[in-house]
């Protein structure tokens, strides 16, 4: 992080009157509105609390109801005569494995590979913590009566975390990139309810989590790590005065 500006001091002998200025640079400006690079708290909530909100809705409906996730999960299943798939399985981490993949092929990304790495470790701490909190308190029984931890979606709140991730390192370098990561998270959630093993509620909480478990991550994630700490002042003169130049990296 690079904080930079100049203080300049000028002196005119005819008018006896002094002036001073002092600007920020760019990346300063950038530390203190971090609105300019698209990571508002306010715009960040959005989706993620669209998704968990509109996931209580279903779950909160009367069974009888048409959007109610009984009636979800029925229509699926008759649909779908039986359909069953293990991909819900390894598509959870595909998008991870491609951020990865992309640093070491050299892409350009948001974060060098540290802080891409700690990044990733603190958003899988968060999203596990969440997971199986819930999961511990809000026994509700699966769809296919196998288990009474089906709220939320474990595998969906994995897959959209791991979008996520890769969507805030590349989206910059090229959109499709997202687009890929989201598309192999929607995959995962609708193969959780294909599956009979999560209610439609359980998947739109779960993906809610893993993208605000990312985004809390990003905005409060300081890029300190592996950087070392320089300052540099420097005199400088002008033709009515002179002044300080200074800049700051940590």
């Amino acid at each position: 992080m690079l904080i930079g500006g100049t203080i300049t001091a000028q002196y005119s002998s005819a008018t006896s009157t002094h002036s001073y200025h002092f600007s920020l640079s760019d990346s300063a400006k950038m530390i203190g509105n971090p609105a300019r690079n698209g990571n508002s708290p306010h715009i960040s909530a959005i989706v993620p609390t669209s998704l968990v909100a509109t996931g209580v809705i279903v779950e909160s409906l009367p069974s009888h109801t048409f959007f109610s996730k009984e009636r979800i999960q029925q229509h699926v299943q008759g649909q779908l005569n039986g359909f069953r798939t293990t991909a819900d399985n390894y598509l959870q981490f595909v998008p991870i494995g491609a951020m990865f993949g992309l640093k070491i092929a050299d892409v350009k990304s948001k974060s060098d590979f540290l802080n891409q790495a700690i990044i990733t470790a603190k958003s899988e701490l968060l999203v596990t913590a969440i997971v199986f909190s819930m999961k511990h308190f809000i026994h509700d029984m699966r769809p296919d009566d196998s288990a009474d931890n089906t709220m939320p979606s474990g595998h969906t709140a994995q897959a959209f975390a791991s979008a996520t991730l890769l969507d805030m390192e590349y989206r910059d370098t090229s959109p499709w990139i997202s687009v890929g990561g989201y598309l192999c998270a929607t995959a995962t959630g609708i193969f959780r309810v294909t599956n009979n093993r999560h209610w439609a509620s359980d998947v739109l909480i779960g993906a809610g989590i893993g993208i605000a478990s990312v985004k809390l991550v990003y905005l409060t994630h300081r890029y300190r790590w592996g950087k070392m700490s320089t300052a540099v002042v420097v005199p400088t003169i002008y033709q009515n005065g002179g002044g300080v130049a200074f800049a700051m990296k940590f």
